[in-house]
């Protein structure tokens, strides 16, 4: 379930992704979901839910925003756990986040969290 071809262009990278994409239980159901089935086929489809936040995200105008979607997706399609992609991206958008706001604020947050 890897791709370890390279492509040149974005349509190239998106038709060596597609077979390992539809590999993902629910994404093909979510990608043709109308508004009344998606929130019933999200709760059943957890790992396809994030699959899609990842890939609706890969080109952001925020470059580190970008990027943390860009490595969750390249390690969805190298045939990662997704659950373990997620937890490592959930950590990654915390510590963006909080940057983020210390930005904005300008105060001094404790934005690290006890990992249990």
């Amino acid at each position: 379930m890897s791709i370890t071809t390279h492509a040149h262009t974005l349509q190239e990278y998106l038709d060596q992704a597609t077979p390992v994409l539809m590999e993902i239980p629910g994404l093909s159901e979510l990608l043709h979901a109308d508004g009344d089935s998606y929130d019933r086929l999200a709760e059943k489809y957890p790992d396809a839910v994030f699959t899609l936040i990842a890939m609706n995200n890969l080109f952001h105008h925020d470059r580190e925003f970008s990027e943390i979607h860009q490595e969750a997706f390249a390690s969805i399609l190298d045939g990662e756990n997704i659950p373990s992609v997620q937890f490592r991206y959930s950590h990654r958008m915390d510590a963006y986040t909080c940057e983020k706001r210390r930005g904005l604020t300008g105060i001094s947050l404790q934005c690290s969290k006890q990992i249990r």
